[in-house]
């Protein structure tokens, strides 16, 4: 059964716009063939999102594959502001996977500077359930580790997952670590890809719940009822403080597992978590 949905970021849930952000700098033409193979196009592109060399050092190795260009590099490089744009649907679609039971994650090659200029596109970050960027672990996909390094991470089973990118040889090395994967071409088709892998995978795969918070709903059911039973009791007694006591009782025997009920179930919806509020709580959704 599917549990989680695995998004890669750049030209899924943001688009990765160098082309207009070089233009929007001026550089155009030949030097902007020039200024892209040696900066975009280089193997040494990788090696941004890794995270390990510093900006000023990055710089000059994209200077050095061609010099005859530095000023355009520099000047496309410096400051990458505005270079992703998140897409309109990135966070409702969010939102939407993980209303129908999905936990949602991202895996992607992403850098530093990337993180720092252009945060108001990866503002969804906090939104999900968890995520491994390139620059924080030292790893670029298609690198087998890097995929390790989330299973590790989330504690997530390869089977249970669907992996989300729009580079072809990401979606292989995702298979070959035991997870399903879905070349990202648009929003509708990736959504019905999403949906035929669970279903032909049995539905989703509802959390299972602790023994502790079964006990805890259960313990709490029971105070209810010897609360219920005390009140009863008290109906028995014709005295000042028994009337009292049993007025007290019956309130909270009527109105606070109501309150409290409603409370749970509003803070489960804001916060997207399944909570015992859910009337499936008991239910083992693996059976």
């Amino acid at each position: 059964m599917i549990r989680n949905i695995v998004f890669d970021i750049g030209n899924v849930l943001v688009n990765f716009g160098w082309r207009e952000h070089f233009e929007r700098h001026g550089v155009t033409g030949e030097t902007f063939d020039r200024v892209v193979k040696a900066t975009v196009m280089s193997p040494l592109w990788n090696e941004v999102d890794r995270g390990v060399k510093s900006d000023d050092e990055l710089m000059e190795l994209f200077v050095a594959n061609d010099p005859g260009v530095e000023d355009g590099i520099r000047a496309v490089l410096s400051d990458i502001t505005g270079m992703l744009t998140q897409f309109e649907y990135a966070k409702g679609w969010i939102i939407d996977l993980q209303r129908r039971g999905y936990k949602v994650y991202c895996l992607s090659n992403m850098s530093y500077k990337a993180c720092r200029e252009c945060a108001d596109a990866l503002d969804f970050l906090p939104m999900l359930d968890g995520y491994i960027l390139s620059c924080d672990v030292k790893l670029c996909k298609p690198e087998p580790e890097i995929y390790k390094a989330l299973f590790d991470k989330y504690s997530l089973k390869p089977e249970e997952c669907i992996f989300l990118d729009d580079l072809e040889k990401n979606i292989a090395a995702a298979k070959a670590a035991g997870m399903h994967g879905v070349v990202f071409k648009d929003l509708k088709s990736a959504d019905g890809e999403i949906r035929k892998i669970t279903e032909a995978e049995g539905g989703i795969a509802r959390p299972k719940y602790s023994k502790a918070q079964r006990t805890a709903a259960l313990v709490t059911v029971a105070l209810i009822v010897l609360l219920y039973l005390v009140t009863l009791i008290l109906s028995f007694f014709n005295s000042d403080v028994a009337r009292h006591m049993f007025r007290i009782c019956l309130g909270f025997t009527l109105f606070g597992p109501i309150l409290a009920w409603i409370y749970i179930w509003i803070v489960g919806k804001l916060t997207r978590k399944h909570t015992i509020a859910d009337f499936d709580f008991f239910v083992d959704k693996d059976k």
